[in-house]
């Protein structure tokens, strides 16, 4: 037991020397603050493929390839009040998902394509419980808010047009902001007294503006979640 705490108080302050030679701000003594970065994938739920198709009128057919998938990110800074709980803000950026349909209709039917692409990015902050599996080995949960910013862009090809649009108008841009609920579940291993590795998944819940016939400033809406594997360093 003597020689386990022993290591990892020099395996700790190695670190603290490590963040004073690169100039970071180190103490002997730990406090409540720690930062963390995280990559990982984030996914988009098929919510906006059924949300999008179901606004295309006169089709006799419709074939939708979807791009769910793209890489993620997130930077975060943390107050720790107990060993059990925490509150962090962070920057997270989803990355793009998109889709492209293809469809026949209209009378005479011809063939007619639309392309859909998000971006999602925006900050967060959570209540994060923490609860003890093994010695260097935790269990957490936490649940937030998330202002998301999302940037959508439409493109028509062929035989459709924008409900209520001009017919020439062939594409459309739309930024919106909101604030959605978050939340998620992950585990921590505890590398030292000041740093530890995470992996966790979390979901941002219903993100963008439906899709409706005669709709304005619609984004589509669905879920987007992302699993991430991370590393944190308290001060």
């Amino acid at each position: 037991m003597f020689y386990h705490a022993h290591v990892k108080t020099r395996t700790c302050a190695l670190l603290l020397a490590i963040a004073a030679a690169a100039g970071l701000p180190a103490r002997a003594q730990l406090t409540p603050w720690y930062v963390g970065i995280a990559v990982g994938e984030s996914r988009t739920g098929r919510e906006l493929v059924a949300n999008r198709e179901s606004t295309i009128t006169n089709a006799l057919s419709i074939s939708t390839d979807f791009d769910a998938r793209d890489v993620a990110f997130k930077a975060t800074v943390g107050y720790r009040f107990f060993q059990w709980l925490a509150v962090e803000v962070d920057y997270t950026d989803l990355g793009k998902h998109s889709l492209s349909s293809d469809m026949v209709g209209g009378d005479p039917p011809a063939a007619a394509g639309l392309f859909l692409e998000r971006r999602v990015r925006g900050f967060g902050a959570d209540a994060v419980l923490f609860a003890p599996v093994a010695a260097q080995w935790k269990v957490y949960g936490r649940v937030g808010a998330f202002r998301a910013r999302l940037e959508a862009r439409q493109a028509l090809g062929g035989n459709i047009v924008f409900t209520n649009g001009d017919p020439a108008e062939r594409e459309r841009s739309t930024t919106q902001s909101e604030t959605v609920l978050r939340w998620g579940a992950g585990t921590q291993f505890e590398l030292s007294e000041c740093s530890g590795l995470r992996l966790e998944w979390q979901r941002h819940e219903d993100i963008g503006k439906a899709f409706r016939i005669g709709g304005s400033g619609t984004t589509g809406e669905a879920p987007t979640d992302a699993v991430l594997v991370g590393f944190y360093y308290r001060f």
